[in-house]
């Protein structure tokens, strides 16, 4: 026994240095690169995973909750999701043996010139457990699989954005479509006032008392503000299509129930004092695209030292334990056990530039990858200090806009006042109702901008900031 002790000993202890050395192998580093970023001007604030919810808009949030659970396009970046987590699962699968059952049956003749036996017919059979594995003495697995696992994590956080995008297309397309619904109210409003008044002047020149000219100014306003009423329902039209679509509405529902969405002034807007005036850094660092940049510089860090591994040998072990025999009937019989054990070590020699061609790869890979998210974190900021502005400028043209109204309007009373007593021409009132026209129809825009800014801001920032209840 003592006897077959000894070689299996001495078979077993250069595995275990090898599994020792394995150990000591490559392992998976990360050099973040170093960025200058601005001083945060506050302490960083929690995220509102669904900032949506500011606007207390129930159609809103209705709308955006199915088109990130219906989107085609949430669909891709799921399926993206889950192929990138079975290639992890594949190389991960390289750092523990691979273990096979094995089961042969044959009949054959051997040689007699090699076995030194007369030649004769025989059968064999075995049954038994192979197992091989590769010692990653150089890290080379060990890197990949921290380049499959950044890999996932790089196309979670792409999924993280594509909901972020589909969310705020979302709110854009629902605020347009709001704003023109309140445009096409106040333009139907105004074709009947028009049409009152279009009336109005035609018994007042059958009856002598104005001019035709009067009348014919009156009727080319009616024409007007009726093509206007036409290209309002055209684009409402557009709007409500555009939206089905987002919120992956089927065609059978597209036609049966159409979108309705609140009256425009009935969907809150944040008070300018919920805006932070200046956002901490690392609040902009938590956006997706900058943490789906930096993942990808990790995976290519990881592929960088994976490819340099190649230049190593690549050890591995290879072992069977089974039973074998030449008949059926003695397969299990006592002494038909059978194993073997082998080390296996590929060293490159020669394969004409590959292995340096492959770490070159990578390393252009690892640049692209470093420019990539400098680029992205340097767009973010951009991105963000251009919303603030946008919002602020929005909310200022909002409030502007709404004090112009009651002049506009005074100034339509005191032209029809002056007109009916003789005072002015009806051109002084007609410019005045155009006037009050086209200043509803701002106004209403303005609102639809305003929102759009304050969504835009939330898509930069990577989502909403917490902010207090509102009544």
């Amino acid at each position: 026994m003592t006897e077959h002790i000894k070689p299996l000993s001495r078979t077993l202890l250069p595995l275990t240095l090898a599994v020792l050395l394995a150990g000591c192998g490559l392992t998976p580093t990360y050099d973040k690169p170093p960025l200058e970023l601005p001083q945060a001007s506050e302490p960083s604030a929690p995220l509102a995973t669904k900032w949506w919810e500011n606007f207390q808009d129930p159609v809103l949030n209705q709308l955006i909750e199915s088109a990130l659970a219906q989107s085609p396009t949430i669909e891709l970046a799921v399926a993206k999701v889950d192929e990138a987590r079975a290639v992890l699962g594949v190389t991960s699968s390289e750092q523990l043996p691979q273990i096979n059952g094995t089961a042969s049956a044959g009949r054959g003749q051997r040689s007699e010139s090699v076995y030194g036996a007369p030649q004769r017919v025989a059968d064999s059979y075995a049954v038994g457990l192979s197992a091989s594995w590769e010692i990653d003495l150089w890290g080379r697995v060990r890197n990949s699989v921290a380049a499959a696992e950044a890999n996932l994590l790089a196309s979670e956080y792409t999924l993280d954005g594509v909901r972020l995008t589909l969310a705020a297309t979302v709110a854009e397309q629902y605020f347009a479509l709001q704003a023109t619904n309140a445009s096409l109210i106040t333009t139907r409003k105004t074709v009947k006032s028009r049409q009152e008044s279009y009336a109005l002047r035609k018994k007042q020149f059958e009856g002598g008392i104005t001019s035709e000219l009067d009348m014919r100014q009156a009727e080319t306003e009616v024409a007007t503000a009726v093509a206007a009423q036409l290209d309002q329902e055209q684009k409402q039209a557009s709007l409500e299509a555009s939206l089905s679509v987002l919120v992956g509405q089927m065609p059978k529902d597209l036609y049966e129930n159409g979108l309705t969405p609140l009256p425009q002034l009935e969907s809150k807007v944040l008070a300018s004092g919920d805006v932070p005036a200046g956002l901490p850094s690392d609040l902009l660092l938590r956006r997706p695209d900058i943490q789906q940049a930096e993942q990808t510089l990790r995976a290519s860090q990881a592929r960088v030292s994976a490819a340099r591994a190649a230049y190593f040998p690549r050890i591995s072990i290879t072992g069977l334990l089974g039973v074998e025999s030449p008949e059926m009937s003695t397969l299990f019989n006592s002494g038909s056990g059978a194993w073997s054990f082998a080390g296996n070590l590929a060293q490159p020699i020669f394969n004409n530039g590959l292995t340096a061609a492959q770490v070159d790869q990578a390393k252009a890979q690892e640049k692209a990858a470093l420019a990539a998210y400098r680029q992205a974190v340097s767009q973010a900021f951009a991105d963000t200090r251009a919303a603030l502005r946008n919002y602020q400028s929005a909310e200022r043209k909002y409030l502007v806009l709404a004090a112009e109204q009651t002049v506009l309007q005074r100034q339509l009373y005191l032209a029809n006042l002056r007109y009916n007593n003789g005072y002015s021409s009806y051109l002084e009132v007609l410019d005045s109702e155009r006037s009050l026209f086209q200043g509803q129809l701002s106004l209403e825009d303005a609102l639809r901008q305003k929102r759009a800014a304050l969504v835009t801001l939330y898509r930069v920032l990577g989502g909403g900031w917490q902010v207090p209840a509102q009544d």
